[in-house]
């Protein structure tokens, strides 16, 4: 578990598969995922036993301390211990939570942990390039633009470019 001034973050359990279908099967969050469509309590059920299996992927639950709500998730996926990096993700499913700084505070929990405690060395991410809100939070993050995926992934009726951003631990200010 970590702890900020105004949040908990919970690593994910059977206890938070209602909040998470709830919110991947809500329309914006669908669009803003790599994912095409929801997903069914059968695929959330096998995601989850994968990743239990797994041993690459730490998933937290964003919980607003005042009220006990769980507002969406964070997590690392994709951790290579060897070459000390991991991928960076984030999605709040509470759309009257959003806009209020959460985000950036469960991200800087989560890049904390990942550099000091993982001891990784690279956090990187892939977003559509015109997610303007997301960009703009991961450059206040620190993350920096490594390149343009151009036209590489269709959604929508329409190829979109996708961005790949990094952090460095010698970057990380927070």
């Amino acid at each position: 578990m970590l702890e900020t001034d105004r949040l908990i973050l919970k690593l994910l359990d059977e206890e938070d598969e209602k909040s998470i279908l709830a919110w991947r099967n809500q329309k914006d969050i669908i669009d803003s995922l790599f994912c095409h469509k929801g997903i069914t309590l059968k695929e959330h059920r096998e995601w989850y036993e994968k990743y239990l299996r797994s041993g690459n992927r730490i998933e937290f639950i964003i919980i607003v301390k005042n009220s006990g709500r769980k507002i969406g998730t964070v997590g690392l996926s994709n951790i290579d211990y060897r070459n000390q990096k991991a991928e960076y993700g984030i999605f709040l499913g509470e759309k009257a939570e959003r806009g209020k700084g959460y985000g950036k505070e469960a991200s800087c929990a989560l890049i904390s942990y990942g550099f000091n405690e993982l001891n990784l060395r690279r956090i990187y991410l892939k977003v559509f390039r015109d997610n303007r809100q997301a960009v703009k939070l991961y450059k206040n993050l620190g993350f920096n633009e490594e390149g343009i995926l151009r036209k590489d992934v269709y959604k929508n009726g329409k190829f979109k470019d996708v961005m790949i951003m990094s952090i460095l631990k010698d970057e990380w200010k927070v």
